[in-house]
Parts: structure tokens; sequence; C-alpha cells
């Protein structure tokens, strides 16, 4: 069956290019980049994110599986005259070997494989990383979700009927759409993890937990925390 990543409609994905400025801060921050250091958007979307870390003067290196963001975001950085480099490829599929200072997975973009490719993605981002190099996560914190879950919510054209699946610690989403006449249908699955669950994800590969924030304006996590932002450094 065709992930249902690779279909849905991709104006769903992205927010508008003029806002990540407060992100990027926070995201360079997080993981004590420096200028002139490597780092790692994984996925990238259009870009809106590294461009910021970008002018701030890190050497930004983009992947993603939607080849029309990664052209967006070639075209960006060119007008903008920024040096950057993106690659349309699964995250799956990632094969550096130590070669970022800092790597990102941000706004929820975790958790979407199965649990055994969810915890190999974390191994391939920590193998990427150099010693001492940093790796952030960004989940919607599961508690909370829970608490205030809209088993139907709806987001521009289109609507999303959600389910939680217990037994999978999954949610489970059908989104219906209308694009020129025509109804878009896809269903997704994704994997929330705990705070605990989460440190193990990251200690299996290498990886200690330095911070676990609950908003990118560096707010802490609580369990009342709309996300779960979790920090890790690779030992060496």
């Amino acid at each position: 069956m065709t992930e249902w990543f690779r279909t849905f409609d991709e104006s769903f994905w992205l927010r508008p290019d003029d806002v990540g400025a407060e992100e990027a801060a926070f995201i360079r921050k997080a993981l004590r980049l420096r200028k002139g250091q490597r780092v790692l958007d994984a996925p990238c979307g259009a870009g809106r994110i590294a461009v910021h870390l970008a002018k701030a003067g890190c050497t930004v290196t983009g992947v993603d599986l939607t080849d029309s963001f990664i052209r967006r975001a070639r075209g960006r950085f060119r007008r903008e005259g920024l040096r950057g480099s993106f690659l349309a490829m699964d995250m799956r599929r990632l094969d550096f070997h130590e070669q970022f200072h800092g790597i990102y997975n941000w706004l929820g973009s975790f958790g979407y494989f199965s649990d055994a490719e969810n915890a190999d993605l974390v191994c391939r981002y920590a193998r990427a990383l150099r010693p001492r190099g940093r790796l952030l996560i960004d989940q919607p914190n599961r508690e909370f979700l829970l608490r205030h879950f809209q088993p139907r919510k709806a987001f521009g054209d289109a609507v999303s009927h959600n389910r939680w699946d217990a037994a999978a610690e999954r949610v489970v989403s059908k989104r219906v759409a209308r694009r020129a006449g025509c109804r878009i249908e896809s269903v997704s699955s994704i994997r929330l993890y705990t705070p605990s669950q989460m440190r193990r994800l990251f200690e299996r590969a290498g990886l200690t937990v330095e911070a676990m924030y609950g908003h990118f304006l560096g707010e802490k996590y609580l369990r009342s925390s709309r996300r779960l932002i979790v920090v890790g450094q690779k030992q060496g």
C-alpha cells in the first residue's frame, strides 16, 4: 500500500514562508550552533527554518521527500544569495557519517513510520552527528493531546477524523479534502512517545538527553505543555 505522505496534498504540509525566525532562533540556541557549523534539517519542507539558520551563518543541508519542496527551498536560497544543499530523499535512507554539529526534526514530523523505523531514524540521526553534536526532535505532547482530544478537526479545506489506538500508542487520522472539485482522502498514523519513551530512543542511539522543552520560546516541558521538544547530545 502506498504510504500516505507520498500522496497527501502538499498544500496541507507547509506553513507560510515568512514564518520561522523565532523557531530558528530557538533551534540554534537549543543545538548550541555557532557560525560556520553544519546543521541538518530533516525533513526541511520548503526551507522556512533553514533560511534563517543560513542567515545566522550556519551551513545548512536540507532533506525532504517532496521534490516540489526541495525546488522551492533551493529557489529561495538562490534568490536570497544563501548557501545550502537540498536533497530529495526519504529520511529512512539517511546515510551521513559524523558530518553535522546539529540535526533537527521540527513541528511534529517524527513518528509516522513503524516503531522499528522510528528507532532506526534516531540511530541514523546519531550516526550523522559529529561527536558532541546535538539532535532535536519535536512532537505533539501526548498527554496534552489526549486530554484535549478532538475526534473531528477542520483545517482549511480539509477535515480530519481522528481516533486514539491505545494498543499501538498512535493517533490514526483520516483526512478528507476537496481540490478543484476532487475529493482527496488519506489515512495517517503517528506514534506519540512519552518523555520516558523518547529518552530511551535517544539513549539507545547513543545520545544523552540534555533538555526537554514544552515550547519554542524555551519553556521547560510540563505535562500540560502542548509540545515535547527533546534535545540530546552524542557522546565522544
